[in-house]
């Protein structure tokens, strides 16, 4: 149950020395918005789990699917008000989420700058693809992308939530999740040493580069082995949360694939070189994420039992699920493939669009200009008007010539699928027979390939088509055009 008024009035930033005291501003805009939308509902004290649920679905629709770029960024306005309590009280709880005394550490009040940057007085609209933030201007209606780095977080919330999709889960706990899961926050915890995987999660991951050269042959097998055995088994039980300890006789198993190497060792043994390992692992994951390594220790001595035991100062942690882990995999295969495919790609690209250039009857004779024009447009950062005075044409016939904005699209998608295609090469037999099996795997695959292709290069590339403001064009899309055309017979 849940009052309307959190549709209307907005959590804000804490101002001032009295950081413990609540901030709520009203909405007066959102707030007449909700009554017109549902008048039978704003009286209400309290709404119902299916009135909410259904409240929360017409207002999505108008965000992301109405013709009226005014009523989207409204409606976008009342849900970005209800996500600023969650993600208020998220916060809040945080503190309490682990073992250890986190209050003691910091305030959930030293969360909230990471998260709660919406103070509800811009009006605010994702573009036609659903992934960048525009600023509507009330005045003349036009629109403004917002620059990166500077997007809200509680429209970033309602950008990847979609509640036709199924799967049940609620914007509350949806804004929980991606809550906890924001990069500032995960990286201001990591400083004080909390909510690091355990031993077991950090095992189910590749040994990093960084490390290659600590190991021996042997820990990379024994890895091997603790991975064939343990992820085959959490992927197949779908188990989730934190990694348990293996069992008896998945430590049996393992020990069976090390003896077919000739690795001859006692459970015990194996056990405290999977710890050794994992340790290693921990102190390179924290100094990758943090600049810094920690020294407490795993496990503490008992006297009393002569034994040692799970450190309890330590945070406990979720661990990742096996698909998380898959995930990550991929990604690693993803930022060596990526660039390699960029540049491949613009270079295709270029030479299709002069060829197409060259079938022309009004612009055959500047064929051979275009890459004069990506150079002067990408490089010397000079305008289309600017270029068209270059050849002698008005501004509209080199803005035809040039299609910047269809010769981006066409690379963004002749990139997500030969990266695909190139991708699905590069796995191994048992992803491949899983991803068969199971549709939803590569659909999901497909989703994060396209996320992960748009925030490469794609999004900035297209804020800088965007822009009104005369500037260098900095993306990885610019760099590889620029390094095509210096290494090409085109160079100038």
């Amino acid at each position: 149950m849940v009052s309307p008024t959190k549709y209307w009035q907005m959590q804000i930033l804490p101002i001032g020395e009295d950081v413990q005291q609540q901030h709520q501003r009203e909405i007066s805009r959102a707030k007449e918005f909700f009554k017109t939308q549902f008048p039978h509902l704003s009286n209400k004290p309290t709404l119902s789990t299916e009135e909410n649920k259904q409240v929360q679905t017409v207002l999505w629709e108008i965000f992301r699917l109405d013709d009226d770029i005014y009523q989207r960024a409204i409606a976008g306005l009342c849900l970005r008000c209800y996500v600023s309590h969650r993600i208020f009280i998220t916060c809040k709880n945080i503190p309490h989420t682990y073992n250890v005394s986190a209050e003691n550490l910091f305030r959930y009040t030293d969360l909230l700058p990471f998260v709660l940057n919406d103070d509800g007085k811009a009006l605010v609209i994702l573009d036609s693809e659903g992934k960048t933030q525009h600023i509507l201007n009330n005045r003349d209606g036009t629109t403004q992308a917002i620059a990166k780095g500077g997007e809200f977080f509680s429209v970033d919330i309602l950008r990847r939530f979609n509640p036709n999709l199924g799967s049940n889960e609620s914007l509350d706990n949806w804004t929980t999740r991606l809550t906890r899961q924001n990069e500032e926050i995960k990286s201001f915890l990591w400083e004080f040493g909390l909510a690091t995987p355990s031993d077991w999660g950090l095992l189910c991951k590749s040994i990093p580069r960084s490390l290659s050269g600590l190991f021996l042959t042997e820990d990379y097998e024994i890895v091997k082995a603790f991975q064939t055995v343990y992820q085959r088994d959490r992927l197949k039980t779908r188990q989730k949360g934190r990694c348990s300890e293996p069992t008896p006789s998945q430590l049996q198993e393992m020990l069976y694939l090390l003896q077919q190497k000739n690795i001859i060792i006692s459970q015990n043994t194996l056990i405290d070189h999977l710890k050794r390992i994992a340790e290693d692992l921990r102190q390179d994951w924290l100094y990758k994420k943090t600049g810094s390594t920690k020294t407490v220790p795993m496990e503490v001595y008992d006297n009393s039992t002569n034994d040692y035991f799970p450190n309890p100062e330590l945070p406990y942690h979720t661990d990742r699920e096996p698909e998380d882990v898959e995930l990550e995999k991929l990604q690693e295969i993803c930022k060596d493939l990526f660039e390699q495919v960029l540049s491949q790609t613009i270079g295709e690209v270029i030479h299709q669009r002069i060829e197409n250039l060259k079938k022309s009857r009004g612009y055959k004779n500047f064929a051979q200009r275009l890459p004069e024009g990506l150079r002067l447009y990408y490089h010397e950062n000079i305008s289309l008007g600017e270029i068209g005075k270059i050849w002698g044409i008005e501004w509209s016939k080199a803005r035809r010539i040039m299609q910047l904005e269809n010769f981006l699209e066409i690379v963004q998608y002749r990139t997500e699928e030969i990266f695909l295609n190139k991708l699905l090469q590069s796995l191994d037999k048992s992803q491949l027979t899983r991803i068969s099996h199971e549709p939803e795997s590569l659909k999901n695959i497909v989703a994060e390939i396209r996320e992960f292709v748009w925030n490469q290069t794609f999004k900035e590339a297209k804020a800088e088509l965007l822009s009104s403001k005369k500037q260098n064009k900095n993306s990885l899309f610019a760099k590889k055009i620029r390094i095509y055309l210096s290494d090409s017979s085109y160079a100038a």
